[in-house]
């Protein structure tokens, strides 16, 4: 039997930080299969659709930017974590805000990781090794 190559869910509305995160998993030599969304309410609607049947396949890892329109990373979470079928999927909140923890936390959401989108190229590469280890999960791998 092959192993399945993992999906990632990535809520991001900045084509250059999509860029970025794709050459993060490049660079870290991860195979897996990356699927954008540009909104919260798109990101809403993926997590619906897992909760209808209406998808097969569902993410291992989702990367949620914050800071998205239509729907707020935190309002995506809290929906998320309200989930039977996808509250457990382990989440890394990607935001440029530089206290990604203490939004969630105050909004009374989990978020596994948190990961301030640095200005520097080779810091940004480090999301590489997240995504690595939220993969690793102990929750991922009975995804």
């Amino acid at each position: 039997m092959q192993d399945r190559i993992p999906d990632i869910l990535l809520a991001e509305d900045n084509p250059a930080d999509v860029f970025l995160v794709k050459e993060a998993i490049r660079t870290y030599a991860l195979s897996v299969n990356l699927h954008v969304v540009r909104d919260g309410e798109a990101a809403i609607r993926v997590i619906e659709a897992i909760e209808h049947g209406e998808r097969e396949v569902y993410p291992g890892v989702i990367l949620l930017d914050l800071n998205l329109p239509r729907r707020t990373g935190l309002e995506v979470l809290a929906r998320l974590r309200e989930s039977i079928q996808c509250g457990g999927i382990p989440v890394a909140i990607i935001s440029s805000s530089r206290q990604p923890a203490e939004l969630a936390s105050e909004a009374g959401v989990h978020a596994d990781r948190f990961f301030t989108k640095p200005s520097d190229y080779d810091r940004f590469m480090e999301l590489g090794g997240i995504i690595r280890d939220l993969l690793h999960s102990p929750v991922c791998a009975m995804a």
